[in-house]
């Protein structure tokens, strides 16, 4: 994270959907078709040919292993830093890191194909997908082999390495959502940048004192639920809510707090002017360009994760910010056990990997204290383990790392549904989202019917599974 397209409102989101569905319990057959289809585009993704340094690793009799990551940039080289510490921390394995674009639909087919990569860096919400497709082995076992346990992570953590009792996935780099405000901005409109909203009703005051206008145009804004649009189904869970229910496996996306959050939602969207805002959001940048909204000073609040203060320390390295837990329903305020989604990244074994044991020898040295604090270092994350050093939180140069290292190991910590069906029912809920924000209908209206879209899907898949043998 975030080389991605995160859940929401981005073209991507329809073909992670189609993806995820219809590659679950992938054959070999299917495997074969998706190929063709994917056709000279897949042969770009895999090994290319031995650099000198893994022919130099093969001459000395190292065993060579290809680990798929979908880093670029700066987040791309750090692991790859990661990689080359482990390369010469030992003479017996060499691992080479190749970048994979669209990771989670290639590395799906490579597996069901037989021609897998030895260990894969996807998101979190690819862990249940991947464990009921058996594309990826249980490490249980390979993991307490290999010196490591759930508790040495943050509750948080652990919800996402785990499904169906088993363990998964080990987090590489842990990511949870906060709040960050521009400061001068919050002085300017008089507020104090030292108090910043905690409750929606003084979100919503801070809304109304920081919006601007020139005439009838808008020109500046407090915060847009809809910004940046990657996680446009967890307002709910901010005033008691959920998207999915685990123990009926049930999307509850109609369930009375989402009715009450997505109606804040649009009250956002009309209390600014439905079609003003969106002139307004025409003109600001995406992620990743320095003409994001909240580095322009235009949008005076975000919901974001960690990684936000490496696009400040890039693009605007000299806007005052602060970072604050996501402002909650009265109700629910309670300043020891903040709600925050745990957003990571995560690496797992395929099943078909040729040599398991080595695989988790280098996930075992990625998950040491210095390791996983160097990697988080340069990402801007907070540390997903439940022991931080000082130096670690001192010397980091997101202002907000110890809120997101207490937000991780927060008992109301929560992630995305850890259901196969998720990429279905996210793609759903983005449509459903659009049609709330622009007023097009009462949301009570539009949740129900996207709960029930979402659990036929859920239908669907269990019915796969049957056919297929399995429990749902």
């Amino acid at each position: 994270m975030p080389t991605r397209r995160r859940g929401g409102l981005d073209s991507s989101t329809t073909m992670d959907a189609r993806a995820h569905s219809s590659t679950v319990g992938l054959t070999r057959r299917a495997a074969v078709g998706s190929l063709i289809a994917l056709g000279a585009g897949f042969a770009l993704f895999g090994p290319s040919g031995l650099d000198e340094q893994v022919r130099r690793a093969r001459r000395q009799g190292r065993l060579i292993l290809d680990y798929w990551e979908k880093w670029t940039s700066v987040e791309g080289e750090a692991m790859r830093a990661v990689v080359d510490r482990f390369n010469q921390s030992q003479p017996r394995i060499y691992v080479r890191y190749l970048v994979t674009a669209t990771i989670h639909q290639k590395a799906l087919v490579a597996i069901a194909g037989g021609d897998a990569p030895d260990i894969i860096g996807m998101y979190s919400e690819n862990v249940a997908t991947y464990a009921e497709a058996n594309a990826v082995l249980a490490l249980d076992e390979l993991a307490l082999a290999a010196g490591l346990s759930l508790d040495m992570y943050a509750r948080g953590m652990r919800q996402v390495m785990q499904h169906r009792g088993r363990w998964w996935g080990v987090v590489n780099t842990g990511g949870t959502l906060a709040m960050y405000y521009n400061r001068r901005l919050f002085a300017q409109a008089g507020l104090d940048p030292d108090k910043p909203p905690a409750t929606i009703a003084e979100w919503g005051e801070a809304n109304r004192r920081l919006a601007r206008r020139e005439g009838n145009r808008l020109i500046g804004v407090g915060h847009l639920p809809i910004e940046p649009g990657w996680w446009t189904w967890m307002w709910g869970y901010y005033f008691g809510g959920a998207a999915w229910d685990p123990q009926s496996n049930r999307c509850t996306f109609g369930a009375e707090p989402n009715q009450r959050a997505y109606e804040w939602v649009q009250r956002t969207a009309r209390d600014l002017g439905y079609a003003e805002v969106e002139r307004f959001r025409a003109g600001l940048g995406p992620y990743g360009t320095d003409t994001q909204g909240f580095l322009t000073g235009k949008v005076a609040m975000v919901v974001q994760g960690p990684w936000m203060a490496n696009q400040l320390t890039t693009f605007a390295p000299d806007l005052d910010y602060g970072v604050a837990p996501v402002p909650v329903a009265e109700s629910m305020l309670d300043p020891g056990a903040p709600v925050a989604l745990v957003d990571t990244d995560v690496l797992m074994i395929p099943r078909n990997a040729r040599h398991p044991e080595a695989s988790m020898e280098f996930i075992a040295f990625t998950q040491r204290q210095d390791v996983v604090e160097q990697l988080a270092r340069v990402h801007c994350k907070g540390s997903p383990l439940a022991t931080v050093s000082e130096e670690f939180l001192r010397t980091h140069k997101n202002r907000g790392v110890e809120l997101h290292t207490r937000l991780a190991d927060s008992p109301r910590a929560f992630t995305a549904p850890a259901t196969p069906a998720w990429a279905e029912m996210k793609d759903v809920f983005s449509s459903t989202f659009l049609s709330i924000w622009k007023g097009e209908a009462a949301p009570r209206d539009r949740l129900i019917e996207a709960q029930g879209r979402c659990n036929d899907a859920i239908d669907r898949h269990r019915e796969q599974l049957r056919r297929r043998g399995e429990s749902a």
